[in-house]
């Protein structure tokens, strides 16, 4: 008979005061029904009561570590998988929530030596207060198997579902890019699809949190500077064949002009749409602008 696989978990969880989110996030790890679990929680050097909060709970499989100095995301994302112990890692950012089944889901996928990492589908919690909305990411099925080059044409790995083999890391040398701040989970998921077999769940095990700290218009143009950035260092490289580098650049108009959209930036929508002559990508975001950014301007 075959011994039940049970591997220790690691949960990444990064924090910058995160008072409002974190018990609601350490709450979701609470009800998980898989419990062989270690949950590493890596304080960006908060100042607001997130040490207090954190000290209340005194289960031995909470690590927390708070940083001496402000980091990068990414930095910090490094420092906590560095005291990982366990085979899987998965993240979980303060403001996002699991599902009751999502460890239980992904261990029994990773029984299967084969997968190096999964992902999942998740829903979106608009986070409007009383009119909160929550919805499925995606509504077509999710790649599974050798996906980089899918994820080149259409990014939909969302970090808060991820669940990776620490092998892999180690063994390809894999890490999150510290120069960056918004778009290093995509880079690192796209580092892992390059050489690792992935299985994608087509349930949502997951709940992202979106508000106006995660939307904000900082983010978005620095989300658009990076994108830019990450691009013209491949352009210099040469490393990409012809298809390749037209996936990317679709890639990256795409991750621009939905940070358009989300600014509520429709004029420049339209410009960027025209400037690369896609009338599809002109219509999904049209409709992405008329279904979710003008209701939020008419609650209270």
């Amino acid at each position: 008979m075959q011994k039940e696989y049970l591997p220790l978990v690691t949960i990444i969880m990064n924090v910058h005061n995160g008072e409002q989110f974190i018990k609601e996030a350490i709450k979701s790890i609470f009800r998980q029904t898989y419990t062989n679990w270690e949950l590493i929680i890596w304080d960006n050097k908060s100042i607001d009561k997130t040490n207090l909060i954190i000290k209340q709970y005194k289960d031995k499989r909470i690590k927390y570590y708070k940083s001496t100095t402000f980091d990068t995301l990414y930095s910090a994302r490094n420092k906590a998988i560095s005291f990982s112990q366990g085979e899987l890692i998965t993240f979980l950012d303060v403001d996002d929530l699991w599902i009751e089944n999502k460890l239980m889901c992904q261990v029994k996928i990773m029984n299967n030596k084969n997968i190096d990492f999964c992902y999942s589908n998740y829903f979106v919690l608009n986070d409007l207060g009383s009119n909160s909305v929550k919805k499925k990411a995606f509504y077509k099925n999710l790649p599974s198997g050798r996906i980089y080059k899918k994820l080149l044409k259409f990014y939909d790995v969302g970090i808060l579902t991820l669940c990776i083999r620490k092998e892999v890391l180690s063994k390809f040398n894999i890490c999150f890019d510290s120069r960056f701040t918004i778009i290093g989970d995509m880079l690192f998921v796209l580092e892992i699809s390059k050489l690792g077999f992935c299985y994608a769940d087509q349930n949502c095990l997951a709940c992202y949190r979106s508000h106006d700290k995660n939307l904000s218009k900082r983010k978005v143009l620095l989300q658009v500077k990076e994108m830019r950035t990450w691009f013209n260092e491949l352009k210099v490289r040469g490393e990409w064949n012809k298809e390749d580098l037209k996936n990317l650049i679709s890639l990256t108009n795409y991750q621009r002009a939905k940070g358009l959209a989300i600014r509520s930036s429709f004029l420049q929508i339209f410009k960027l749409t025209i400037e690369i002559n896609k009338i599809n990508l002109a219509i999904k975001f049209l409709c992405f602008y008329v279904m979710k950014i003008l209701p939020k301007k008419f609650v209270s």
